[in-house]
């Protein structure tokens, strides 16, 4: 078994990959302040749940956006689970050609979606990834990472609104029933339901005029389900596309690793 963890700014997704399969994911909050203890005991305890024992893993792949909670993780790794991750990152071998202007600069995140995606949808290929920034990257028909498009993401964005208008309350990211809001919570709920919809589809649009050819497009993240699925643009939803670029991404590094040290 392999044990798979994303490290996002917001959630941390914690997935079991068990014979080329995910067996079991998890979502936790992404918190900055925790000590490797904490996350070690709150993992332990969703492993024991599950009834996984924690040294059943051979190994442990980790992509990170925060490197604070990075280095916190590579500590839990080795005091729990007496395994040193491998850590996603353009130092390693990942099979993956980053045409883009600064390869060094791609996040971890986008580099095992795309290569998720890839595998699963071929190319060419756009990854729209609803995280706490609404990523959209775009994927050649041989395989090769171009580059993408970076927005604000949605909860990011309501946080923004309601924490500077004194009168405006939270509210529920739900489809409204109509366009036009008949009250203040449903004129919310068309700004931001159709404003992120509108967004995505123009920039979908646009990269696919960029490269000239038919593109797939695929979803994934936290609130994918809720605006991509009433899109004609998108050809799929796929919440554990993360994990599953994870899974190859750790097998391709481990033999790039392998293969290393026997030309030494």
């Amino acid at each position: 078994m392999i044990l798979a963890i994303d490290i996002g700014n917001t959630t941390i997704v914690v997935g079991i990959l068990e014979e080329g399969k995910i067996k079991i994911s998890w979502r936790l909050w992404t918190d900055r302040q925790r000590l490797a203890d904490e996350y070690g005991g709150q993992i332990c305890e969703l492993l024991r749940i599950s009834e996984v024992p924690r040294h059943d893993f051979e190994g442990i792949i980790i992509s990170s956006v925060v490197p604070p909670v990075l280095r916190e993780f590579v500590m839990m790794c080795k005091r729990f689970f007496q395994i040193t991750p491998i850590i996603v990152s353009t130092q390693e071998e990942l099979g993956l050609e980053l045409r883009s202007d600064y390869p060094e600069e791609v996040g971890a995140d986008r580099i095992a979606t795309a290569v998720g995606g890839y595998h699963e949808y071929g190319g060419p290929l756009i990854v729209v990834d609803f995280g706490t920034a609404t990523t959209f990257d775009a994927v050649s028909a041989d395989g090769a990472y171009l580059g993408g498009v970076i927005a604000p993401g949605i909860r990011i964005s309501m946080d923004a609104l309601f924490d500077r208008t004194a009168l405006l309350r939270r509210v529920d990211l739900s489809p409204p029933a109509n366009i036009i809001g008949k009250n203040t919570n449903d004129c919310i709920r068309s700004g931001f339901y159709y404003g992120f919809l509108g967004q995505m589809e123009e920039i979908i649009r646009r990269i696919k005029l960029e490269l000239s050819e038919e593109a797939k497009v695929i979803a994934t993240g936290g609130l994918a389900e809720l605006i991509a699925k009433d899109s004609e643009l998108v050809d799929g939803i796929d919440s554990e596309l993360m994990l599953k670029g994870l899974q190859i991404l750790y097998h391709r590094i481990l033999n790039a690793r392998s293969e290393g040290e026997g030309c030494k």
